[in-house]
């Protein structure tokens, strides 16, 4: 049998954790059915519900405070990828001017030493600039892939606040339905007491009705038996009289 004993508000405080590592919402019946399975302890809805509307709010600072640090680690990995694509820009378009310059420079050496020279030249120069050029679409790439991450983790991070948002909003519903069950709960068991009070009276006063229907049964019993004896006397004396008067009336005649 489940005994009644207090429960503190720390240890309601730890079962809703509990219940929330099994993918489960605490509410009122589940923390009562929690310490019923565990020890058997058992408390008022009233202290269930205080303690589980202290460790809401308690829970949602907490996801508050995970959304926040989310953002702080995240906000630095954008900062960093956004320096890094600048650089690498920055790198090779200091690559790409080097190039053109050191080919500019081959373009006119080749004019000095001859056609052929120059042919050559040009052709390396072509070369250079198109391997260039290759390595300036790679990094553009690259620098879209990682764009295309940020916005990824920006929408994440949106929808995570979304996400909160949402539950915040169902708790305070949940909130409201649980003091209006509460109240509700109360409301049945005034009722039930009254109902409770209602028969006991009734059954009392039943009681006591047929208490005095078996008291005025058993009066009448005596009552009837005491009639009877008296007829009986009675007639008994009768009985004696009319043989006493039948045997004075023998005795004159003899």
């Amino acid at each position: 049998m489940a005994r009644k004993a207090n429960i503190s508000k720390e240890e309601i405080h730890l079962a809703c954790w509990a219940l929330l590592e099994k993918n489960t919402f605490p509410n009122i019946p589940r923390i009562a059915e929690y310490f019923i399975n565990k020890d058997g302890r058992k408390c008022s809805n009233t202290t269930l519900l205080n303690a589980i509307t202290e460790w809401e709010e308690i829970y949602k600072e907490h996801q508050q405070h995970q959304l926040k640090q989310l953002d702080d680690v995240m906000s630095p990995v954008f900062q960093r990828f956004n320096r890094d694509v600048t650089q690498s820009l920055g790198k090779l378009l200091d690559e790409i001017t080097f190039d053109l310059e050191q080919g500019l420079d081959r373009k006119d050496k080749a004019v000095n030493g001859g056609y052929l020279s120059l042919s050559k030249t040009l052709i390396q120069c072509q070369e250079e600039l198109d391997h260039s050029e290759d390595k300036l679409n790679q990094l553009a790439q690259e620098n879209q892939s990682l764009q295309e991450k940020v916005e990824t983790l920006t929408q994440r991070n949106q929808d995570l606040a979304a996400t909160n948002n949402v539950l915040t909003a169902q708790i305070s519903q949940l909130q409201e339905q649980h003091k209006e069950l509460v109240i509700n709960l109360a409301q049945k068991d005034v009722d039930l007491a009254k109902i409770d009070n209602e028969l006991a009276a009734r059954n009392k006063e039943y009681e006591n009705a047929l208490r005095k229907q078996q008291q005025l049964e058993e009066d009448n019993r005596k009552l009837e038996q005491e009639n009877w004896q008296k007829i009986r006397q009675q007639l008994d004396s009768m009985n004696n009289s009319i043989n006493t008067l039948s045997a004075k009336h023998g005795d004159k005649k003899d």
